[in-house]
């Protein structure tokens, strides 16, 4: 059986598509609500924080997303490439390129 489509996942992409970055951060909290196992939820909820400027949020949620999906660590230690000030770095098993 096909796991069923997280319908706050689906608006919070739309809602990014057309820049209200507000909105698709609401939604992709509630997809975490309602599966707390979605590291794509955690993955772009973190890439909105840092737009925000909220760098512990991001490191968090992107914590989260490896934690869920390890295969995830190699794309997330991309993701702060140059920022070694970022507490992001402070992820267990993340490893600056």
């Amino acid at each position: 059986m096909e796991k069923e489509i997280n319908k706050h996942l689906v608006l919070a992409k739309d809602a990014i598509k057309k820049g209200d970055l507000i909105t698709a951060t609401v939604e992709l909290t509630e997809t975490i609500k309602e599966d707390e196992r979605c590291a794509e939820a955690y993955v772009l909820r973190a890439q909105l924080s840092m737009a925000f400027g909220d760098r512990d949020g991001a490191a968090k949620d992107f914590e989260k997303a490896v934690s869920v999906d390890p295969s995830l660590l190699e794309s997330v230690s991309g993701e702060f490439k140059n920022r070694e000030e970022n507490p992001v770095f402070k992820v267990k098993g993340l490893k600056r390129k």
